[in-house]
């Protein structure tokens, strides 16, 4: 009788250690969750508001200064159930493939590609192994401006807002008599 109670006393500690360890994890994704739809937002409103962000080894957290979600710098801790989770962004270059146009599985900044960025999202805790979720985020919602004039507006490597109908200087060397202009 007291090796079946053993027995079973042990089953059931196991069965709450998992459940407890399962609802964590499941706690811990939805955190991550929540901050990949946060940089969804943020993108979706400017797309500089990630692709000007230092890459790679830079942490940001998710806050609404301005009543609108943005990144911060550093990483945040969320304490939920009584359990410290520690939540983090990170920003990454992509590069595709020059044949194939698949992104690479290492950053090669000679097939950079400016209209893609990975996203990735950290969260741990103590006693849980960490919860580590990408996205590719694109940026889709280009705003196109019309080219009126050859004014002199800048050096062409600034971010513009529309309207503005001066990009650069129209270099001698072009010739748009013929009614066509190919800018690559």
């Amino acid at each position: 009788m007291a090796v079946v109670l053993s027995v079973g006393t042990n089953a059931v500690f196991l069965s709450l250690r998992s459940n407890k360890i399962g609802g964590e994890r499941d706690i811990a994704n939805a955190l991550a969750f929540e901050a990949l739809e946060a940089v969804r937002a943020a993108t979706e409103e400017n797309w500089q508001n990630i692709y000007g962000l230092i890459k790679s080894s830079q942490h940001y957290q998710i806050a609404t200064p301005s009543g609108k979600w943005e990144l911060a710098t550093g990483d945040e801790t969320i304490n939920l159930n009584g359990i410290d989770y520690t939540r983090y962004v990170t920003i990454d270059n992509v590069s595709r493939d020059d044949s194939t146009r698949y992104v690479q599985n290492s950053y090669v900044s000679a097939a950079d590609d400016p209209s893609t960025q990975k996203v990735t999202v950290t969260v741990s805790w103590s006693g849980g192994n960490p919860v580590v979720l990408y996205e590719y985020f694109f940026r889709w919602k280009n705003k196109v401006c019309n080219q009126t004039s050859w004014v002199t507006g800048g050096s062409g490597t600034t971010v513009k807002t529309c309207p503005d109908t001066s990009y650069d200087t129209k270099d001698s060397g072009v010739d748009i008599s013929t009614g066509s202009l190919k800018l690559q």
